[in-house]
């Protein structure tokens, strides 16, 4: 793996392929790989005399109509209906027509009030991370449209010691921001698997979760207030305060906004010293089954360490192979592990889970937590794994999406797509979703075995969110794209029939928007939407997320 970006960068991994070949039952002829190619790029529609009411409030470095630039600022990271096109030499029907870039509340104020006056459409955009088609342009869209990219307001604006809580620009990188708190002797501790790109912004505009949610909160415990800049004006509470009963909250808005209401341009967030020690941990179980039961036990006791996640059988092997080649000691020590795992212990390979682990906090409360954490695992059936296969397993997260790309040359489409599900339909929703991607493979004509992994990334008192990864084998299809859309959309309702929720923190975007009437009761809906006439009547924020699709 080259580069340098993720844990396994610069290292050889001897496994991968064979496993991509044997899992998916298909060689992978690196003869058959597609060759990249360029995207067709749309030119801006003629709307010179609109733009150029935007285009003076910002000196030439802050705004361009570059086709790369445009393209960039249209996409997210779908792996099929995006990130395909733009390698493989697909076609956007729509893009923005021009990238402005703000650098503080003054000027976002001044653009919206533009794009008003000139019935301008405006899309906010942070890191671009988003897989759920939310930055993909309304096709039928014929007014301009502009992109506002939060790159330059990237700022801890001031950090407040004595309360814990900082105020930070919503453009900030997760990277960015960790850093900055980190000098000051601080963290955020919101971490999703694109750190290092996704902006706070983003993580308010879509609701988002991260892996170490159980100390630090999901991104609604996170934000104690937070500024929505609207064509009605800017949306937030004065006097913010750890918690209030002030009426309906404003800043409920803002959550899942998928920039239909306006430009999140800043919020105040609540910060934490910086732990005193992280320690990772691994265990291993017998079944699925058995590390959900191991699971269930760690929230009612109370021992809920920063992060713990629990991989199925498809996914332990999926990390087995992206081990890197062992020699001498090294492999001489896996064999021995090996034999006694299964030829003492009893372990079978194929029905093996795994379980990740990182605690955080002060050196007492981690040693207190792994001795708790081993202590039940073991009563669970569970063994030891290891702090390094911890730190591996928890680390491999960040590569996912490199490996999603990379199949994608030997035209093995791959996404992910995650739910919330209540503890007694864990093992009912991944039952039927393991059925019904069979059938509906067959259905769209896909051949070969597909892949599918799941593992549990958070837990709550009333359930979990389980995340499931699919790949499938597209070669020989007319239209690869349709068959795969085809089978995620059913799988989605699978999921949906079974008692899981339509995300949990991905959002709606594009993709889930037509399942909202299964999710919301017509009067909510039409609740959203008064709510977006309210404060956008022109409809000058105009991106169709969500319950606002044309």
């Amino acid at each position: 793996m080259t580069g340098s970006r993720s844990p396994l960068s610069g290292q050889s991994l001897p496994h991968l392929i064979p496993f991509g070949e044997a899992t998916l039952g298909v060689p992978l002829d690196t003869s058959t790989r597609r060759p990249e190619s360029a995207p067709v790029v749309p030119p801006p529609i003629d709307a010179a005399a609109s733009l150029a009411a935007v285009e003076h409030l910002f000196p030439a470095d802050r705004r361009t109509n570059d086709p790369e630039a445009r393209l960039a600022h249209s996409h997210g990271q779908l792996a099929v209906g995006e990130i395909d096109r733009l390698l493989y030499g697909g076609r956007f029907a729509r893009l923005v027509d021009l990238v402005v870039e703000p650098i503080d509340d003054d000027e976002v104020r001044a653009l919206v009030t533009a794009a008003a006056t000139h019935d301008i459409c405006l899309v906010p955009f942070g890191g671009g991370t988003n897989v759920s088609g939310a930055l993909l342009c309304p096709g039928g869209e014929t007014r301009p449209i502009v992109s506002i990219d939060m790159r330059r307001m990237c700022r801890v604006l001031s950090i407040d010691r004595e309360n814990g809580c900082a105020l930070v620009e919503a453009g900030i990188t997760g990277l960015e921001l960790e850093r900055v708190l980190g000098e000051a002797g601080y963290a955020c501790g919101h971490t999703p698997d694109s750190l290092e790109f996704s902006t706070l912004g983003g993580w308010i505009a879509t609701n988002a979760s991260g892996m170490k949610k159980n100390r630090y909160g999901n991104i609604e415990d996170i934000v104690i207030e937070a500024t929505l800049v609207t064509p009605a004006g800017v949306v937030e509470t004065r006097r913010p305060a750890a918690r209030t009963s002030t009426g309906v909250q404003p800043l409920s808005l803002v959550f899942g906004s998928e920039g239909n209401f306006g430009v999140i341009t800043k919020a105040l967030i609540a910060i934490h010293p910086k732990p005193e020690e992280e320690r990772y941990g691994s265990f291993v179980f017998r079944t699925f089954a058995d590390g959900v039961a191991f699971l269930k036990q760690v929230r009612a006791e109370g021992l809920l360490p920063a992060s713990i996640r629990l991989v199925n059988n498809n996914e332990f092997r999926l990390g087995q192979a992206l081990r890197p080649a062992a020699h001498g000691l090294g492999a001489w020590k896996s064999a021995l592990q090996k034999r006694w795992l299964f030829n003492v212990l009893g372990f079978t390979p194929d029905t093996m889970a795994a379980c990740t682990i990182v605690m955080e906090g002060a050196r007492e409360e981690v040693a207190r937590q792994s001795r708790g954490l081993r202590k039940l695992a073991k009563r669970h059936g569970a063994v030891w794994g290891g702090a390094e296969n911890g730190r591996r397993g928890y680390s491999l997260t960040f590569a996912i999406a490199y490996l999603r790309d990379f199949f994608s040359q030997y035209h093995i489409a791959a996404e992910s797509f995650e739910t919330s599900v209540p503890w007694s339909r864990i093992e009912e929703v991944c039952h039927a979703v393991e059925g019904a991607i069979v059938t509906e493979c067959a259905a769209a004509g896909i051949t070969g075995k597909p892949y599918l992994s799941y593992r549990v990334t958070q837990t709550y008192h009333a359930g979990v969110c389980v995340y499931f990864t699919m790949a499938l084998d597209c070669r020989g299809l007319s239209d690869p794209g349709a068959a795969f859309h085809h089978v995620e959309q059913a799988l989605r309702q699978v999921v949906l029939d079974h008692g899981g929720s339509l995300s949990h923190h991905h959002g709606v975007g594009k993709i889930r928007q037509h399942f909202l009437p299964q999710v919301h009761s017509d009067a909510a809906l039409e609740t959203i939407r008064a709510a977006k006439r309210g404060i956008d009547p022109h409809n000058i924020f105009g991106i169709g997320n969500g319950a606002f699709g044309r």
